[in-house]
């Protein structure tokens, strides 16, 4: 990942070690176009980067301090940039402040942008990480014996440590669920550094502080009271916000449309505030969504008279699967390599100076839960979690990992219990952000800046925070979103919403979310057995299988034989079982897992084999 890799040693003289550092650094370099620059090292800091030569990492420097900045902070002029940098470098770097923790929440509430911070105190020479508030660049890091490696990739750690090994609680999570929760990573000990999190490194004391400043808690919603006409307004007014902030004059524009609500909000936006952009939308074949999606985004594009691109994608490949498990580590699961031809052909014709937009992170806006369902037990939300989330059942994962079901019952009831919410209901929403929005979502955007710079107007901090404090009764089938299109640009709200095929105005689609709403209403109040059978018939991702046949269940089987490393996480005999009932998303979601423990175990890589083979 292009951006920047640290480690700090208060025991080895790092000097000794610059050749293994820099071979960690050089795995890094996924492109010809790529580099890495050395910023700063000495006995005890080590602070490189990889980047491309548009990626955004900037260096600010005054007396005391040296600042860099990778990432963006939006709609800050560069010398007021620099200037509030330093103030708050001076907040980070006072020891005696009482404060200091309360002053930089406030700084990181009122900061818009995607950004990742290093300070250094030139005199004393102690060091300070800050990430942003909703950790939109994804961040980990290794904590061990006087020694911190934070990187923007796990391969950069865990190639200089050595002994990493696997993490079986994490690869249990990811069967489950198709992320790991909370702070962990497939690798044991190297762990996602959580979203507003300062690191402070004092050399004096040889101390390494690390301080997770701030949890958003959404037991009070304080705009309850307000009606939801108002709110959409206002939200309207935020989104334009940040529209502008991360509109790029300088470059490209590009919004990659759907026939979904987010990226249309993205494009009527723009076009409301006569901002210039282009359209694209990709389209594979054989995908009956993707060309009833590409034909919405076709409709959206002409009632905003703007310059439209569909991009092909032919079948997905073997090389496709190796690039991204390469690329992400098994962080973004390989089901979604279709995406990579697709950013490839956009770069190939627009090149990497462009701004990309997406309408990642819409959620916040839409129902979290689409129907009325109340827990008055933690247990009763693990298990509603479980049944609402799961990519594999709870018996087959415990099957598969050899872990006994009430170790991965009781580590998410930990993790629930650790969110800062009294009420149940409301530590549901943190979980779907927390662990399904700012993992999928933040790794998924942070794929797309391997090739250019990737936002969301919907991770402005403001937009954010106020649309996270409306009632949830008000986003209860579409109608705050439903307000907010209507408001934001009334035409583009009749055209068809493609995943039900009709326009969110529509009566029709009011009714069938009553209908569908109530149904799974009376489906959650059944017994257990019938609820899974019923479900499963109407479940998309359980239905769509791949053929026996298929390469990419060749080549999960053939890495069961050429890597006995395997066999020391996952039941062998188990994946045979089970592979041949598997859903695609199954399939998919086991791959990453087999070939991210050969990729980093075995030097012969099974996928290589199949570079060139369609995984269709």
């Amino acid at each position: 990942m292009p951006g920047l890799s640290f480690i700090c040693d208060f025991k080895e003289d790092l000097r000794n070690r610059e050749d293994d550092i820099l071979r960690s650094l050089d795995s890094l370099i996924h492109f010809v176009h790529y580099k890495k620059n050395i910023l700063l090292k000495g006995k005890t800091f080590f602070l490189g980067c990889t980047i491309y030569d548009e990626y955004p990492i900037t260096s600010f420097e005054n007396e005391e301090y040296l600042i860099i900045l990778e990432g963006k902070i939006y709609n800050k002029e560069h010398n007021f940039l620099k200037k509030d940098l330093i103030n708050l470098s001076e907040i980070i770097f006072d020891e005696k402040s009482y404060l200091r923790k309360e002053r930089i929440i406030e700084w990181l509430l009122n900061t818009d942008g995607d950004f990742i911070l290093f300070a250094l105190h030139k005199k004393s020479k102690n060091a300070a990480i800050l990430n942003d508030i909703l950790g939109r660049l994804p961040l980990y890091y290794y904590k061990n014996n006087g020694k911190i490696l934070v990187s923007r990739e796990v391969r950069f750690i865990s190639n200089y440590i050595d002994d990493a090994k696997f993490d079986r609680m994490a690869i249990a999570q990811y069967l489950l669920f198709g992320y790991s929760l909370g702070k962990r990573t497939l690798l044991d000990g190297i762990y996602r550094l959580e979203p507003a999190t300062l690191i402070r490194i004092n050399i004096n004391n040889l101390e390494i502080e690390m301080d997770n400043l701030y949890y958003f808690n959404f037991d009070n919603r304080e705009y309850n009271s307000l009606n939801v006409e108002r709110n959409a307004a206002e939200l309207v007014s935020l989104f334009s916000e940040g529209c502008k902030n991360r509109y790029d004059f300088n470059n490209n524009n590009i919004v990659s449309m759907s026939g979904g609500l987010d990226s249309r909000s993205v494009a009527a936006c723009l076009y409301k505030n006569n901002l210039p952009f282009l359209g694209v939308s990709r389209m594979r074949y054989n995908d009956k969504k993707e060309i009833r999606d590409v034909e919405v985004a076709k409709k959206l594009a002409n009632a905003l008279n703007i310059d439209f691109n569909i991009i092909t994608i032919d079948s997905v490949k073997g090389n496709n699967f190796l690039k991204l498990l390469k690329l992400k580590n098994g962080l973004n699961y390989l089901g979604m390599s279709f995406i990579l031809p697709y950013l490839e052909k956009i770069k190939e014709i627009y090149g990497s100076k462009l701004t990309f937009f997406t309408g990642v992170g819409g959620s916040v806006v839409k129902p979290l839960i689409s129907f009325k369902k109340k827990f008055k037990k933690l247990d009763e939300l693990v298990n509603f979690i479980i049944s609402e989330n799961h990519i594999f059942s709870l018996d087959q994962v415990s099957a598969l990992i050899r872990i006994q079901k009430h170790e991965i019952i009781n580590e998410l009831k930990l993790l629930l219990l650790s969110y800062p919410e009294k009420n149940c209901d409301q530590k549901y929403v943190h979980f779907l952000n927390y662990e399904l929005d700012f993992k999928w979502c933040n790794e998924g955007d942070d794929r797309n800046r391997y090739y250019f710079w990737n936002v969301t107007p919907f991770s402005s901090i403001n937009f954010f925070n106020y649309a996270m404090n409306c009632p949830e009764e008000q986003k209860t089938n579409y109608k705050l979103y439903r307000n907010f299109l209507l408001k934001l640009l009334p035409e583009i709200s009749n055209i068809d919403y493609a995943h039900y095929m009709l326009p969110i105005t529509s009566k029709k689609l009011l009714l069938k979310l009553l209908t569908k709403s109530i149904l799974k209403s009376i489906l959650n109040e059944l017994p257990n057995e019938f609820n899974k059978i019923i479900k499963k018939q109407y479940d998309y991702h359980s239905i769509t299988k791949y053929k026996d046949n298929s390469n990419i269940i060749k080549c999960l089987r053939e890495e069961l034989n050429n890597c006995k490393f395997i066999h020391n996480y996952l039941s062998n005999l188990e994946i045979l079982n089970t592979i041949q009932s598997c859903s695609k998303l199954q399939v998919e979601t086991l791959f990453t897992i087999t070939s991210s423990i050969e990729d980093f175990e075995s030097k012969n890589k099974t996928i290589e084999k199949y570079y060139d083979a369609e995984f269709i």
